[in-house]
């Protein structure tokens, strides 16, 4: 491990390192968490696709992923996430989904899993075979980990892209908790609050996600989206309760995605003119960045 440690630093002064990688690979069947660590540390840097040390490397992150310790199955699934191409896809693009949807993985495992999905999905969306999973996944969107759901948010994004009304049920899932963090204060979601500002990156993702749709037919869920962007818009109308920067950039962050939203549904004159009016003070505004 001390010997692969040193081969990092030299690697991170600037010179190439061709020695050294079946050290870092026999790290990776090691059942102490500090050696399998670097093990993959060195993986994710240094070896690349074509290395012929691939297979083997295949070989003990599935071992990692068949773990029943989640910490070992998180390595595995960070090291996908970050490198992996179209012979890991090939692997595990029929595993990983199952391990999102799956009642017995942790939170932490479904958030890595969630984000392996994303780059199978980027790397090799062919590898990604159909299954129950697609039906399961928008349900995440109404997990009680705030985690899971803004990492589900992020797949089902991608997911929209390609085939919007095969995950058309996301609208209404997307909507209930896009209203719950709105109209929760920052103690609520103490956890998740960015500067007073309730998961700001979990509302971007979901006004997002909602942008790749119509205005919702039913008119419940309709009147309770409408609600939710009234009451970001009312929001942006109160004092700043910090001044520091991160707090308007949390805010403004919120409340541009959610002008968006409006513009792209077009359908309340009264939040088309709100916007409107908000979109001039910006322009007013002394903020340069705004």
């Amino acid at each position: 491990k001390k010997y692969v440690c040193k081969l990092l630093f030299i690697f991170l002064l600037g010179h190439d390192i061709d020695f050294g990688h079946i050290e870092a690979v026999n790290l990776l069947s090691s059942n102490r968490y500090s050696e399998k660590q670097i093990g993959y540390l060195f993986i994710s840097v240094l070896v690349s696709s074509e290395s012929e040390l691939i297979k083997l490397i295949i070989n003990n992150i599935r071992n990692d992923l068949h773990s029943r310790n989640p910490i070992f199955i998180n390595l595995a699934l960070h090291c996908i996430a970050n490198i992996a191409e179209r012979d890991m896809c090939d692997a595990f693009g029929t595993e990983i989904p199952r391990m999102l949807t799956s009642g017995d993985c942790t939170d932490a495992v479904k958030q890595s899993a969630a984000l392996c999905l994303l780059r199978i999905l980027r790397v090799a969306p062919d590898c990604v075979r159909e299954g129950e999973w697609k039906q399961r996944i928008i349900h995440l969107l109404n997990d009680q980990h705030m985690g899971v759901v803004t990492a589900a948010t992020s797949i089902i994004q991608a997911l929209v892209q390609k085939s919007p009304e095969e995950y058309k049920g996301c609208v209404s899932l997307s909507v209930s908790r896009l209203s719950r963090i709105v109209t929760s204060s920052y103690t609520d979601l103490q956890d998740y609050t960015y500067y007073f500002v309730p998961a700001p990156w979990l509302s971007v993702k979901l006004l997002r996600l909602l942008q790749s749709y119509p205005s919702p037919e039913d008119t419940a869920i309709r009147q309770r989206l409408t609600e939710c962007l009234e009451t970001i818009l009312n929001k942006a109308q109160e004092p700043l309760k910090s001044k520091k920067v991160q707090h308007s950039n949390a805010r403004n962050a919120v409340l541009f995605e959610a002008i968006n939203l409006i513009i792209h549904m077009d359908c309340d004159s009264n939040l088309l003119i709100r916007s409107c009016n908000q979109l001039g003070q910006f322009m007013q505004h002394r903020e340069t960045n705004l």
